[in-house]
């Protein structure tokens, strides 16, 4: 009798009663299962199914009819189990990632659109209303305004848009904080500025057009000039202070390398004599005796011979018409030609100067401004000493000049385009950009769509983990 053999592993095989062969050695729950499922025929093969289907499904679940007569494997019942579409988190979380990049960027159009409910735009009144002391009084994001200013038109600059031609222009009253954008019929079309916009407000860092905008007006150099009290000035520097109050009201604080430009009444007069009337030197010098008053000679001009003459710091416009009167044998100077008679005219001087550089001596009337000549090219002016004119020296390189005869002193400030300033685009009504909202609000259904998805996916992974 020979010994059965798997001819596969090799192992002796018992004969069940029923002739079948069984491993008696290395058998498993496995290949056990394998082998009593391979032997059931009829019944037996049908409680072997029912006994399978009661450990897959939940009591009282019945089995779904499109699956089939058959139980659920561990991955049909996982994908069972997911909401919605089934979409992966990963998926889910990207796509909120690019949405909300997407509302980001859209997110200024769409506040501009719910404006539509206004049945007007805002009234702003004037640039000198909503800006002041070099500050916006408000913010002004994406409002619908009507605005008054003076617009800037000697510094004005033009770029192509996707619709045609626009201007940009600076108003003034705003210094580089406010500027407006007119859409142009063509590139050369020479418009026409009332002073009166009405448009969108936008901050002007936000516009596509920024970088381009602020390199050219800064090559543009633009210097805007503001009027200070001299009064004040010279409070301001005995007390140590830097603000200084403003010809047209309100204050400004100076820095110590603010240029600012001194405007100086001097107390002697310039007169012009006429080579044609007076062709020698000695002439001129003979003439300039019936003044009565200390003079000097300045210089020869190719048309004039240039003198000036102590009238004192109060000098009236009826002195300066008596002493022309005197030059002319007693009638009023009526030649178009300069060549012909005499004019005495009051003498002025403008110096630059820094204001950390300036300094007073003395207090009221009699107080002095002094500051460091340096490369001013205006005459230091004239003192009396004798009978004669002198010029004023300089003690130490620094001029010296009476507070009282300071007529004005400015501030010149170079203009640099402020990217927290606003821009107002004229004539974009809020209902222009619909198409941006429309947008808006689909991306926003997307994200929220996703958001849901993705919280569902990791509330059941956590239930899973936890059970």
């Amino acid at each position: 009798m020979s010994d059965d053999k798997d001819p596969e592993r090799g192992d002796a095989k018992a004969p069940d009663q029923d002739g079948a062969k069984v491993d008696t050695e290395n058998s498993d729950d496995g290949d056990t299962d394998d082998a009593e499922l391979d032997d059931l025929d009829g019944e037996g093969f049908d409680r072997a199914v029912a006994d399978a289907r009661d450990r897959v499904l939940s009591p009282g679940e019945d089995l779904d009819p499109d699956l089939g007569e058959r139980p659920y494997t561990a991955e049909e019942a996982g994908l069972r189990s997911k909401a919605g579409w089934g979409r992966s988190p990963i998926i889910s979380a990207a796509v909120i990632v690019v949405g909300l990049f997407l509302l980001i960027a859209t997110w200024s159009d769409f506040r501009y659109f719910l404006r539509s409910a206004q049945s007007e735009p805002r009234d702003l009144g004037t640039v000198s209303e909503i800006y002041q002391d070099g500050e916006f009084s408000e913010r002004f994001d994406n409002e619908w305004v009507v605005l008054e200013g003076d617009p800037d038109v000697q510094h004005a600059a033009r770029m192509q848009g996707r619709d045609g031609w626009i201007g940009f222009l600076r108003l003034i009253e705003a210094d580089a904080s406010l500027f407006v954008s007119i859409p142009r019929a063509t590139q050369n079309t020479n418009n026409e500025f009332p002073g009166r916009f009405e448009g969108r407000m936008r901050r002007i860092s936000e516009v596509p057009q920024w970088d381009k905008l602020q390199t050219f007006f800064n090559a543009e150099e633009i210097t805007d000039i503001i009027d200070l009290d001299p009064a004040s000035v010279a409070s301001a520097l005995g007390s140590g202070a830097r603000k200084v109050a403003l010809v047209d009201g309100g204050e400004l604080e100076l820095a110590p390398d603010d240029k600012l430009r001194v405007v100086v009444a001097q107390s002697s007069a310039m007169v012009q004599l006429g080579r044609t009337t007076w062709p020698t030197r000695a002439q001129a010098d003979e003439i300039m005796k019936v003044l009565g008053k200390p003079w000097a000679f300045v210089e020869k001009r190719d048309t004039v011979w240039v003198y000036t003459v102590a009238l004192g710091a109060d000098a009236s416009l009826e002195l300066f018409q008596e002493l022309t009167r005197a030059l002319n044998n007693g009638e009023d100077l009526a030649s178009a030609d300069p060549k012909v008679g005499g004019l005495v005219l009051p003498r002025r001087a403008t110096y630059l100067v820094d204001f950390g550089d300036l300094s007073v001596d003395g207090a009221g009337d009699s107080a002095e401004l002094s500051f460091t000549y340096g490369s001013n090219t205006a005459g230091t002016g004239w003192k009396v000493e004798g009978d004669a004119l002198v010029p004023v020296p300089l003690d130490g390189g620094r001029l010296a000049v009476p507070s009282a005869a300071i007529e004005a002193v400015r501030v010149e400030r170079s203009l640099v385009a402020d990217p927290k300033g606003y821009l107002l685009m004229v004539d974009q009504h809020p209902k222009d950009v619909w198409p941006s909202a429309v947008m808006f609000g689909a991306v926003f259904g997307v994200v929220l769509l996703n958001a849901w998805a993705l919280l569902v996916a990791l509330r059941r992974r956590r239930s899973a983990e936890l059970s």
